[in-house]
């Protein structure tokens, strides 16, 4: 301590030799300058002082009188400890007094709340101050406790144990399960915290099983059966135990099993054979585990939903000459349209690679598949079209809807609608200034200054023809050349990319990888825009399944701009009157990347119906469902040890040190006033 402080001396001491300095040598002598330099190193070293950052004496500015404060855990994994009847009693049959929706709410007040409430009451009445952590900490008063639910999604203490160093804290009582998402910054925070903490672990272990995964195929045929994957947790348990499973297509029990309890922290995977879907269109899925005595109903069940005969043929990309842009771009326009997404690289021998990661790429697929995949879709892109092009893929891209096509050649470019020559390479960068374009609206909020260059072009033989959204320019000046052409022709919309290497745009995260998704959302909305096909809808809810404390978000890549209406309903329970209940009612504008968000709305099933400000009809109709599965208790107790920050140094005296220097107001106020000072004194000697 005493070197570390040396070493502010020091500073301190150069900084008012350098205040000296300026007004002996580099200004002109002037009336005062002695007083001048003298406030010019007093701010200088407020500067120093508050990046040092000091903790004050004169005890804590705010909690207790001692500095104490109680650190409640508010996560949901904290309303377990009381048995709870299960999901699956009420889920027995169809005919039953409840449906597999029952128990869809985790029962809130178990016993380990109510325990670390009456704890925290306790210390709040010996004068400790309160502040509830979960997502983010905020401080709750004495009479607030019995209005407490833990129904935070997550459980993050290093920001609380940060919030209470900043108030002066001497000495923290932290109540929680101890199941931390931050695990690891919470133990570093600890070790370095400048007050004492007690560990206080409310509840043991939990006798429980839960849902980890449901994995639903996102499309499914009629008459077809259906495999679906799931992945399940416990703690608790006894050896023999078993946790019954059962599968509820909509209001029917299609499946039922039994699966071993595993030990905590382990997941047991199993595939189900469902039955062939009874309906068309977008169907809903739910898996519902029990385990007798669980006393955690937040995780017994996970929905999902799958489009039976789907109406859309899909998103296919079809790489002929592989490289790094299929990679990067197939996910992107996999979320941006909400379209089913298949990808192929071209291998030797008429063979296709999916394109994906893990156990999504498995073994090559024969030509015939690919060709099937690229008949029935409504969204095209093809990669790599050249001279050497199958004339199978020439004729899909005739047929094709909808295409975004990456030429290799003037013959490829030929096809696609653009007459083009050979490639001039070099580093081509995109102008600043942007032409009004269809991607205008998507690209306005991009920044497109000091993006990674592309590496070649095929020029355009007839440079005006068609106008380009994106302009390019070789080494940033120079003659213009068109990056991208949007074509039209008899109602089918071509997206030309005559430049490559687009994807080092995406590479990096930040305003690089934001511009690359600001471009295809541009692209993908103009594409999308054209008149739509049976039963496309151009709206449509990123996902069918939603956490009840997310926003919801919708893609709308056709209508980048423009207000749209959002109509949410809920169906009314057994009792209530009838017909459906309208939750939401609002008007949103859709954003550059062709994003909406709406609210988070209550554990439901929803009905939608979208619109268009001033317009009739309805662009986007559906189901959608606000589910509130938590996985916290997958999540293990960690043992974080507090042991170290007693220890440190200067421990014994805690009791008397205050909240940190930049906490006050008063140094930021000072050095204001010393700056005006300056400022006056310079221009009433001659100074500027």
């Amino acid at each position: 301590m005493t070197s570390s402080w040396l070493a502010f001396a020091v500073l301190v001491a150069g900084a008012g030799g350098f205040a000296a300095w300026i007004y002996a040598r580099r200004e002109i002598p002037i009336p005062g300058r002695r007083f001048l330099g003298a406030i010019r190193a007093s701010i200088l070293v407020l500067v120093l002082l508050l990046l040092w950052d000091p903790r004050l004496p004169g005890g804590p500015r705010n909690g207790g009188a001692d500095g104490s404060w109680v650190l409640l855990d508010a996560s949901t994994s904290m309303s377990a400890g009381a048995s709870a009847s299960g999901v699956a009693s009420g889920a027995a049959g169809v005919g039953g007094d409840a449906g597999p929706d029952a128990s869809a709410d985790a029962t809130m007040g178990g016993a380990n709340w109510v325990s670390a409430l009456e704890r925290a009451r306790e210390l709040a009445e010996a004068g400790a101050q309160i502040l509830l952590f979960g997502e983010a900490p905020r401080v709750v008063s004495l009479d607030a406790l019995d209005t407490l639910l833990p129904v935070a999604s997550t459980s993050r203490l290093a920001p609380a144990l940060a919030r209470v160093a900043e108030a002066g804290a001497t000495e923290v009582t932290v109540l929680s399960d101890l199941r931390l998402d931050d695990p690891v910054e919470a133990e570093l925070s600890l070790g370095r915290s400048p007050f004492g903490v007690e560990l206080e672990r409310t509840g043991g272990v939990v006798r429980n099983a839960g849902v980890a995964r449901f994995e639903l195929p996102p499309r499914a045929e009629s008459g077809t059966p259906l495999s679906v994957g799931i992945a399940l947790f416990s703690e608790g348990t006894d050896p023999g135990d078993t946790i019954r499973v059962e599968v509820w297509e909509e209001e029917r029990l299609v499946a039922s099993a039994g699966i071993p309890a595993v030990e905590p922290g382990l997941l047991a995977t199993a595939t189900i054979r469902l039955p062939a879907p009874r309906d068309t269109g977008w169907v809903r899925y739910r898996l519902v585990a029990s385990l007798p005595g669980d006393q955690f109903e937040a995780d017994d069940a996970k929905s999902a939903f799958t489009e039976v005969d789907p109406t859309e043929g899909g998103l296919v990309l079809l790489s002929l000459q592989p490289d790094w842009e299929p990679r990067f771009l197939l996910p992107v326009l996999s979320q941006i349209t909400g379209l089913d997404s298949n990808g192929f690289l071209s291998l030797s021998g008429g063979r296709y690679l999916r394109l994906g990661s893990g156990s999504e790429v498995g073994p090559p697929v024969d030509e015939a598949e690919v060709r099937e995949l690229l008949a029935g879709a409504d969204f095209v892109v093809l990669h790599g079209l050249g001279a050497e092009a199958p004339d199978w893929v020439r004729t899909t891209l005739a047929e094709a809807p909808r295409a975004i096509v990456f030429p290799s050649d003037p013959a490829g470019a030929l096809v696609s609608g653009v007459e083009a020559s050979g490639h001039l390479d070099g580093e081509w960068y995109a102008t600043p200034d942007l032409p009004p374009s269809p991607l205008a609206a998507s690209l306005s909020g991009a920044d497109l200054t000091g993006l990674p260059p592309l590496t070649a072009i095929l020029p355009r033989r007839t440079p005006g023809t068609v106008p380009t959204p994106i302009p390019l320019q070789r080494q940033g000046s120079g003659p213009v050349e068109a990056g991208l052409v949007l074509n039209e022709n008899l109602g089918r919309r071509r997206a030309v990319v005559l430049a490559s290497g687009f994807w080092r745009w995406a590479f990096r995260e930040g305003p690089d990888r934001e511009a690359y998704r600001r471009l295809w959302a541009g692209v993908a909305g103009w594409l999308l825009a054209s008149a739509p096909q049976d039963g496309a809808t151009p709206v449509r809810p990123e996902k069918r399944v939603w956490s009840s404390r997310e926003l919801m978000a919708w893609r709308a890549p056709g209508l980048i701009g423009r207000n749209v209406g959002f109509a949410l309903s809920v169906k009314n329970s057994v009792g209530d009157s009838a017909g459906d209940s309208l939750v939401l009612d609002t008007t949103v504008v859709v954003d550059g990347a062709g994003l909406v968000r709406t609210r988070a709305l209550p554990v439901a099933e929803y009905s939608y119906r979208i619109t268009l400000a001033g317009e009739d009809g309805s662009i986007g109709d559906g189901r959608i469902e606000s589910e509130g599965h938590s996985l916290e208790l997958l999540r293990q107790p960690v043992d974080i040890s507090p042991e170290a920050s007693d220890a440190a140094e200067g421990a014994p005296s805690r009791a008397r040190l205050g909240p940190p220097l930049r906490t006050h107001p008063g140094p930021y106020i000072l050095i204001l006033v010393l700056l005006s000072a300056e400022w006056i004194g310079r221009r009433r000697g001659g100074l500027r």
